[in-house]
């Protein structure tokens, strides 16, 4: 395991009503990155994120949080994590404020100034009892709470979703200023993936219980689809890059997702016989052809 991470998974699995969600995955961030963690409906992702962090008893494997076993985080190390789930569960007969004064005796580091001037800029009634706040204005008061406890750890998930496009900038814009100011490693789980790719330097998608591709956005950008028609032979025969996904379709044709430079390479190699087109493809089309 990298000395340098900040999470590393090996082999989780987790079964919930005899459904294996996740299986044996494999997972490793490193201190200081920014992983949008993408994935279809019902892939696991909140399970996932429950599990490193200690929050969810996996059947099988093992994980470590900045160093330590997440099944049992001492608090010191729990100090330094921030979690937002997709809803909240704050204490709604709480005001904003009486919750954020909670919540601060738990974390040594929390920058009470720091809360106000965020829930300022915000537009948020701290002396509003939560339980009247509208989703997305409980949804920026939970991301309030988590930032102002100035984790080293931040752990999103879907927070962003009940936000007005205006806001949902605003956040991004936050978390990246944050970490220009200090060392922050965030796990930010999303649908929204435009969001995720003005912020995150990687990707991770989760399919079929494993990360089944983790690239850096740079990389998902540089990809292209190249769809090839012709003697079925003869497409069994292409020099396609190994580090392709490659499918066959029904008509006997193959898809291959590959760089634009491997798909320049592939056309010029390619025999007369077999036809090639070539799209482009933008992150979200390209992160869906794993989630399948």
């Amino acid at each position: 395991m990298s000395e340098n991470a900040a999470i590393t998974a090996r082999g989780l699995n987790k079964i919930f009503n005899h459904q294996l969600v996740l299986d044996h995955l494999d997972l490793t961030i490193e201190r200081g990155e920014t992983i949008g963690l993408l994935g279809s409906n019902g892939a696991g992702k909140t399970t996932l994120l429950r599990s490193l962090l200690g929050l969810l008893a996996v059947d099988a494997g093992r994980c470590t949080v900045l160093g330590e076993p997440s099944a049992s985080l001492p608090p010191a190390v729990r100090a330094q994590i921030a979690y937002v789930p997709q809803q909240p569960g704050q204490f709604a007969w709480l005001t904003g404020k009486a919750m954020l004064r909670y919540v601060s005796t738990f974390y040594p580091a929390f920058d009470w100034n720091y809360a106000q001037d965020l829930a300022a800029r915000w537009k948020l009634a701290l002396a509003t009892p939560i339980g009247v706040l509208s989703p997305g204005q409980q949804q920026r008061l939970s991301i309030v709470r988590a930032l102002a406890t100035r984790p080293e750890l931040l752990v999103l998930d879907e927070p962003i979703a009940s936000l007005d496009p205006a806001t949902r900038i605003a956040v991004i814009d936050e978390l990246s200023n944050e970490r220009k100011r200090r060392p922050l490693t965030v796990i930010f789980s999303s649908h929204l993936i435009g969001d995720l790719e003005r912020f995150c330097s990687q990707f991770a998608v989760l399919a079929g219980g494993k990360i089944a591709l983790m690239e850096t956005v740079a990389w998902f950008r540089s990809r292209v689809r190249v769809t090839l028609e012709g003697d079925e032979w003869a497409l069994e025969q292409l020099p396609i890059p190994r580090a392709a996904m490659v499918r066959k379709l029904r008509d006997g044709s193959r898809t291959a997702v590959v760089a634009r430079d491997d798909a320049a390479a592939l056309s010029a190699a390619l025999p007369v016989p077999i036809r090639v087109a070539v799209d482009e493809l933008d992150v979200e089309a390209l992160a869906s052809e794993w989630m399948q």
